[in-house]
């Protein structure tokens, strides 16, 4: 019976070892991805060969185009996992990213170099795999956790890239962010290889029912207006600060004060969620997170100045953070690969749909429809989520993270 508890026990460390260099390999992920979009710009109008509109064009469809190939994309990687083993999509996938920031960075061709970035958009949805292997490898109680450190990881690689990138693009040259790219991406494998543990080739579940197929389209529609939320603010930066009558220099200076605050509190916001669902449930937090998340929308209207502007911006960051991950883990055991594609596709969508509705909406209609909008999707969405999401087909939802050990 000892023997039996110590390995169960060493199994359970195993895994979370595991689950920790999952993480690490998404931060990797994230990391690379984003270290490169700061200096990106001026690094195509270095090598282009085109006139200064025509160049334009080009870094536009070079900065925005993956992401929606990524939102296709993750799916189709997630599907795979009935076929392939995980962890071998899953380094193969790190390999060929990192192979294509390499010949990125020595390349001068735009049409060659958007050609990358899309095929990095196809590789980018490898990120599902990383979530079909904590599915495959955590007890179900501790999926919410699981997944929490693994959404963590990717914000803290959007968080720390850009600067490295900057500094390093400023310090030695714009090829030197490719390669510190690659040397993240390379490492991040070797642990993965070393320590992540491999699982099969993962079945379709079946039974499913129509009940879970609405709660996970109310649950994609959730994650993309909570990434939403996250990535709207930065192409607008400049127009409110302007409003707060900054100059351009001082508005720069805050505009990167103000990204780092609120990234800061999403990550410190998302843990802390994930471990109040382990007492309150996991769908009680979310309604109660995206309903923070909408009151803290609207009332950056009435930010009187940049304080506090700041103060509930890093409000909203922190309470719908933690919605993505929870969403994720509340369906996560009642489907596929495929099933986790889906999901994970919605964090691309978001990412793509932010910087375009925000940009659009205020310039067509200001500042307060713009907010208005957000929060009245977020409404609608957690709607759908609440009334369709909960699936009723054996146990997949809260309770049976209340239940597992």
């Amino acid at each position: 019976m000892n023997g039996a508890n110590k390995d169960e026990t060493g199994d359970d460390q195993d895994a979370e070892k595991g689950v920790l260099f999952i993480a690490v390999s998404q931060f990797g992920l994230g990391f690379c991805f984003n270290c490169i979009m700061s200096f990106m710009p001026f690094y195509l109008l270095k090598v282009s060969s085109y006139d200064v509109k025509e160049t334009i064009l080009w870094t536009g469809l070079i900065m925005g185009g993956n992401s929606m190939v990524a939102a296709v994309a993750a799916p189709f990687w997630g599907s795979l996992t009935t076929r392939i083993r995980p962890k071998i999509l899953f380094q193969y996938g790190m390999f060929s990213t990192g192979l294509i920031f390499l010949v990125m960075g020595f390349t001068t061709s735009l049409p060659l170099i958007l050609a990358l970035r899309l095929t990095q958009g196809v590789l980018g949805g490898v990120s599902t795999i990383g979530l079909v292997l904590i599915a495959g490898t955590a007890p179900r109680s501790k999926l919410p956790r699981y997944i929490g450190l693994f959404q963590n990881s990717l914000t803290a690689g959007q968080l720390i890239g850009p600067p490295v990138g900057a500094y390093a693009a400023a310090f030695f040259g714009y090829r030197a962010p490719f390669i510190i790219a690659l040397i993240v991406l390379s490492s991040a494998l070797f642990f993965c290889h070393r320590y992540v543990r491999d699982i099969p080739a993962q079945p379709k579940p079946s039974g499913a029912g129509r009940s879970l197929t609405a709660g996970l389209l109310g649950g994609w529609g959730l994650i993309i207006v909570g990434t939403i939320h996250l990535m709207f603010l930065p192409s607008i930066l400049p127009q409110i600060l302007a409003g707060f009558r900054l100059a351009e220099t001082s508005a720069v200076k805050m505009a990167g004060t103000i990204m780092m605050i609120y990234t800061t509190a999403a990550i410190v916001g998302n843990a802390l969620l994930v471990r109040l669902s382990s007492s309150m449930g996991v769908r009680p937090v979310i309604a109660g997170a995206a309903l923070a998340a909408c009151a803290f929308q609207c009332l950056l209207y009435l930010s009187t100045g940049v304080g506090t502007f700041t103060l509930i911006r890093a409000l909203q960051a922190g309470v719908i953070a933690g919605v993505i991950p929870l969403v994720i883990a509340s369906l996560a055991g009642a489907g596929s690969g495929a099933t986790l594609g889906f999901l994970n596709s919605g964090r691309f969508v978001g990412n793509a749909a932010g910087p375009m509705m925000a940009t659009f909406l205020l310039a067509h209609f200001g500042l307060l429809t713009l907010y208005l909008t957000i929060a009245g999707l977020t409404l609608a969405m957690l709607a759908a989520f609440g009334i369709a999401g909960r699936p009723r087909t054996g146990g997949a939802g809260e309770d049976s993270f209340a239940k597992e050990d």
